[in-house]
């Protein structure tokens, strides 16, 4: 009976000595994959750093790079020297005589409405006052109406040429 023992070990000891024998080959396979593939890369890419035409190929690329941000940056301080001298053209654009001469010229034609709105009205006062004057006040509105209009309009085109904006 003790020959059976025996022979029962070694028969449960043959599967796990096999599982032992393939898990230890297949760590090994995994190992020896990457330690050659480890080894592969590191090869390329130390002879890809040591390679003249690839040497000059990066020192063109960082010339090129240094090149185009020295451009960038003219560009950025042009762009900052435009705005500084947009904001003094625009005050002085403020403060010029043209403009000046527009906001006096459009205040001039607001006053000329204000005059002949009372011009109007003195003519409407009057009619009743002074005798055979209804026909005169009928004849001098519809001219003051006309000289109204026209100055509306000279006020309008001054505000045109003072913006450059039509009005709406």
């Amino acid at each position: 009976m003790a020959e059976k023992k025996d022979d029962n070990q070694h028969e449960d000891d043959a599967p796990k000595a096999k599982l032992k024998t393939v898990l230890l080959a297949s760590v090994l396979a995994f190992t020896l994959s990457i330690t050659s593939s480890t080894i592969i890369t590191h090869l390329l890419l130390s002879s890809n750093k040591t390679d003249p035409a690839v040497l000059e190929k990066n020192e063109d690329q960082d010339k090129a790079i240094s090149k185009l941000q020295t451009t960038v940056q003219a560009q950025v301080d042009k762009i900052a020297a435009l705005e500084a001298q947009n904001e003094t053209l625009k005050l002085h654009l403020r403060h010029s005589s043209a403009t000046a001469l527009k906001n006096i010229l459009i205040d001039q034609e607001k006053n000329i409405q204000s005059y002949l709105k009372i011009t109007r009205g003195a003519i409407t006062d009057l009619s009743p006052i002074v005798p055979r004057s209804t026909d005169w006040s009928i004849k001098y509105q519809y001219q003051l109406d006309l000289a109204q209009k026209n100055s509306l309009e000279r006020q309008d085109l001054l505000k045109i040429l003072k913006t450059g904006e039509p009005k709406l």
